[in-house]
């Protein structure tokens, strides 16, 4: 994001400012960026639609030096911004989100310390909540294990009353499994001459008893 917000403003600036556009540096940087990482291929390729070259990009990480030395940091998300500011808390006036600064908004302070409160009295009525009820919580735990108990004990009941057809069916269908040849789609070549040995093998007894028909006819 960062790197095609970059470019993008740059070119918005000359289109704009004409000359005046040399005396503004814009650059990017991420909070989590590995240096030297080239931009995405999908990146490029929006870019490249816009008639901006992103190829020869290459990304770094944001430091406190940077934002000391901007006039204005722009971030794409309230998380980065607060890296940033945990960064560098000086430097609280002139960083905002994209959106922040574009659209004006001034509350956003406001909006994340009402939400930083809500979340701490969220914690505090669950909290609460949990120690008013722990006594009963606590008792429900108990019969859930009990009722647990009691249905493991159905179930292994269960088991022994159909263990005599269960092994059956288990001799049964290793029979029939046995009557197939597996299908080695999607295995390496190993399979297929596996695969292709047991066909061999089989058609062998099939071509005896052609054989053996044809000698019967005679």
């Amino acid at each position: 994001r960062s790197s095609m917000a970059e470019a993008l403003l740059r070119k918005m600036l000359i289109e704009d400012l004409g000359e005046k556009a040399a005396t503004i540096q814009v650059v990017s940087a991420g909070t989590s960026a590995i240096t030297g990482d080239i931009a995405s291929p999908n990146a490029i390729e929006v870019m490249k639609k816009e008639g901006i070259n992103l190829k020869e990009h290459r990304a770094r990480r944001v430091t406190p030096e940077m934002v000391n030395s901007a006039d204005l940091v722009l971030t794409m998300t309230l998380d980065q911004k607060k890296a940033v500011l945990n960064m560098n808390p000086t430097a609280k006036n002139k960083v905002f989100t994209l959106t922040e600064f574009a659209e004006g908004v001034k509350e956003i302070e406001e909006l994340m310390a009402r939400a930083e409160k809500i979340r701490l009295q969220m914690e505090e009525k669950r909290r609460k909540f949990l120690e008013h009820r722990s006594t009963e919580l606590e008792d429900l735990r108990r019969r859930m294990r009990e009722l647990d108990g009691e249905l493991r004990q159905i179930e292994q009941k269960m088991e022994q009353e159909i263990a005599a057809e269960k092994k059956e069916l288990e001799q049964i269908q290793e029979k029939l499994t046995a009557l197939e040849i597996p299908d080695p789609y999607g295995q390496n070549i190993e399979a297929y001459q596996i695969c292709a040995s047991e066909i061999k093998q089989k058609l062998k007894a099939v071509v005896a008893k052609i054989k053996e028909s044809l000698a019967d006819n005679v």
